[in-house]
């Protein structure tokens, strides 16, 4: 099919409005779900200390009677310490692109920090569960907190070669390893022996999908009420 002879086509036109729609859609993920499910408390200095316990192994205990009990060693508590951490994502707009006619916003300040405030929650989110362990910093260097990861020194579970160190924290990656139940199933063995009791697994998209592929126990009941799938041996 041939056009008209000197048809006047789009292409030939300098005088087409732009096509911008009034909107702008953020496509990166803003889950914090570390930060969103752990308590939040106070520091009044930068180096905040705090003191764990733990009871003695049980063991057989049978004394005669109108036995004379010798005082037994006691052992001290074990104080541990975390420094605070500064983090900061600053947004300068001049006041000429603050004023100018926009699309999809009207304020470029206030998006711009909506916008840096969901990059910093993602920020603290990644040290937070980090390796990072806690640095004390100079005049020239940022203070650094302890990372999440490198707290696990008695529940931690590497591939070959990797470990945490048992007072710093600092961890050696081993080699990568297929996350399976039975991993799952030998950590929170692990938590519990060291008396901890997890109620939340945090992975990536990659190992999401894995999680979601456990079989737990051979039946399953779907709870259509509260939209989960749960074990029969949680039922």
């Amino acid at each position: 099919m041939a056009i008209y002879t000197n048809a006047y086509e789009t292409f030939d036109s300098a005088d087409r409005r732009e096509d911008l729609a009034n909107v702008i859609y953020n496509i990166s993920p803003t889950d914090t779900p570390f930060m969103s499910s752990i308590g939040t408390g106070s520091a009044s200095s930068t180096l905040h200390e705090w003191q764990t316990d733990a009871l003695v192994a049980a063991a057989t205990n049978v004394v005669m009677e109108g036995d004379n009990a010798p005082s037994r060693a006691l052992v001290a508590t074990t104080k541990l310490l975390n420094y605070t951490q500064i983090s900061t994502k600053p947004v300068v707009v001049t006041g000429t692109q603050e004023v100018i006619n926009k699309a999809g916003m009207t304020s470029e300040m206030a998006y711009q920090i909506a916008k840096a405030g969901k990059e910093l929650k993602r920020d603290m989110e990644f040290d937070l569960t980090g390796v990072n362990v806690a640095t004390v910093g100079s005049s020239g260097t940022g203070r650094r907190l302890r990372g999440l990861e490198a707290w696990c020194n008695t529940n931690e579970s590497h591939g070959a070669g990797g470990s945490t160190h048992s007072t710093t924290g600092a961890v050696t990656d081993g080699t990568q390893r297929v996350l399976t139940e039975a991993l799952v199933k030998a950590n929170l063995k692990l938590c519990y022996d060291q008396g901890g009791n997890p109620d939340l697994m945090l992975v990536g998209s990659f190992n999401k999908q894995k999680v979601s592929g456990f079989t737990g126990n051979s039946t399953r009941m779907d709870m259509a009420e509260d939209k989960s799938l749960v074990a029969t041996i949680d039922v």
